[in-house]
């Protein structure tokens, strides 16, 4: 099977509606637009990879983010995750500060982020500004 992106930027809430749990606190707490849901449906590969947790992002009814979550990995499995965004997407662009993210951009000028965060990796995707009040909050904590 050929990796693949299981939830798209810009699809509807009432996609996912059934298979979400609201009872996560937002990741954009400033802006009451921007609405957290745990995706609790069965497991979605991301790439061939699964996450450990996903978490959908909504602003009104319409998904604008995606923080997947990958517990206890290593850095092996970072480089791996990181080869197959590359192949994805071409080369990355490397940033330093909290932590070394991998930042790549995708079609519709959607952005995929890979943070590694001992003990676990974080790959977050939607549009860059959402991207851009995402990654304080989550470098954050």
């Amino acid at each position: 099977m050929p990796p693949r992106i299981p939830f798209k930027i810009g699809y509807q809430y009432s996609n996912w509606e059934l298979d979400l749990d609201a009872d996560i606190p937002d990741r954009i707490p400033d802006n009451k637009m921007y609405v957290s849901y745990l995706w609790i449906g069965r497991d979605k590969l991301f790439l061939n990879f699964t996450p450990s947790t996903t978490e959908l992002i909504f602003y009104w009814d319409r998904l604008s983010a995606v923080i997947l979550t990958f517990e206890q990995k290593d850095v092996c499995f970072c480089k791996e995750l990181n080869d197959a965004l590359t192949a994805k997407f071409g080369l990355p662009s490397i940033l330093g500060g909290q932590g070394v993210k991998y930042k790549y951009t995708g079609e519709n000028d959607i952005e995929y982020w890979c943070i590694r965060k001992h003990p676990h990796s974080l790959v977050v995707y939607g549009k860059s500004e959402v991207i851009s009040l995402l990654l304080p909050v989550l470098s954050s904590s």
